[in-house]
This record gives structure tokens, C-alpha cells and sequence, in this order.
């Protein structure tokens, strides 16, 4: 499962979410793949891109200035 699935979901549940939010969603669009056990890794490894931010237990994709 690529960063970009992990961004794509993020940007359905409006662009914010929890990393459970992010992970049940996943689960629910691709039953048959295990996206959802990979949620926090490439979370964090889109942190490191700057293409999303983490504010308490919530991310959030972040604005291209």
C-alpha cells in the first residue's frame, strides 16, 4: 500500500482524521488488502514529506502555500 492511499482516504474523511478514522476507512475501501495495518507508517512517512501534519492524535493534509 502506497502514501498516496493513505493521502487519498485522508482527503475523503475531509483532509482531517484520526489515525483509527483513517485506518477503519481503509479497511472499508480495500477489504481485501491490509492498508489498515500500514496506516501509521505511511502516515508518518508523509509527515517527513510535508504533505501532512499531526496535531495531537489528529492528521491533517497539509495546505500547499
Amino acid at each position: 500500500m502506497s502514501q498516496e492511499d493513505v493521502l487519498n482516504i485522508l482527503k475523503e474523511l475531509k483532509g482531517e482524521a484520526t489515525t483509527k478514522e483513517i485506518s477503519v476507512k481503509s479497511k472499508e475501501k480495500y477489504p481485501n488488502r491490509t492498508l489498515y495495518t500500514y496506516v501509521w507508517t505511511r502516515l508518518t512517512q508523509l509527515e517527513k514529506n510535508h504533505k501532512v501534519e499531526r496535531s495531537g492524535n489528529r492528521w491533517k493534509i497539509k495546505s500547499k502555500k
